[in-house]
């Protein structure tokens, strides 16, 4: 598979020095290249990251007053999971690393909500806009999808159902069964109806094991984190 990096928003040339909260422009490793003298002054990969070590080098190169190149022209080819079990180990591992990563470059207790944004119109080279930022007594890092919306309304429903309170169990299952289409009907082609299913159906899965690696991974760094995977609209 060709690593496309285009479609994530950068341009040719240097990228932005700043970030988006804790969120920093970064390379993937499996196509970059990085001066020695600056590994070596930033210290290299951090061993303690199970995953994002990536990302978590990229944002202290910027930070020690590096730039980073993008070259659109230089491609690789890379090979991902073939299994099921293969995937969802992956998604495991990138939630709980992912938790260490950014708690790692959190730097003061604040609960912060981000929201996804991967519309083909959006400038955005992060594909990401934080929505809240706020004091809290321990860290912590929601992102707001239809994955999180469609399960927390469905709990808010089934709680409300039993406690009679049934306009609000109503509104929530509402709201539930909205999100879901939407999750589910994002990459919907009535072309071929049953790929599109069978991509959402893997993606539900890998959604559960990358939102338990996170929340496993969160309680091990002591904070809050809950993500799940952003995809675009089917064009």
């Amino acid at each position: 598979m060709i690593i496309d990096i285009t479609k994530s928003g950068y341009q040719k040339g240097y990228l932005p020095k700043e970030g988006i909260g804790v969120f920093h422009p970064f390379f993937a490793t499996a196509n970059a290249a990085f001066r020695k003298e600056v590994l070596l002054k930033t210290g290299g990969f951090d061993p303690r990251c199970s995953t994002g070590e990536d990302i978590d080098l990229s944002i202290r190169v910027a930070k020690a007053g590096y730039e980073l190149w993008f070259e659109p022209s230089a491609h690789i080819t890379h090979f991902h999971r073939y299994t099921l079990r293969g995937l969802l180990k992956q998604w495991f591992s990138y939630g709980y690393g992912h938790a260490y990563l950014f708690r790692k470059h959190i730097k003061k207790r604040r609960l912060q909500f981000y929201r996804y944004d991967l519309s083909p119109d959006n400038k955005n080279p992060f594909g990401i806009a934080r929505v809240l930022d706020i004091p809290f007594p321990v860290y912590g890092m929601i992102f707001l999808n239809s994955y999180h919306l469609m399960h927390f309304s469905l709990l808010i429903a089934v709680i409300a159902f039993f406690i009679s309170f049934f306009k609000l169990s109503i509104l929530a299952m509402t709201s539930s069964v909205l999100a879901a289409i939407w999750y589910f009907g994002m990459r919907f082609d009535r072309r071929n109806p049953f790929k599109s299913l069978l991509f959402s159906g893997i993606r539900y899965i890998a959604d559960g094991a990358y939102v338990l690696g996170g929340f496993l991974g969160g309680v091990k760094e002591g904070m809050i984190y809950l993500e799940a995977t952003r995809t675009r609209k089917q064009a």
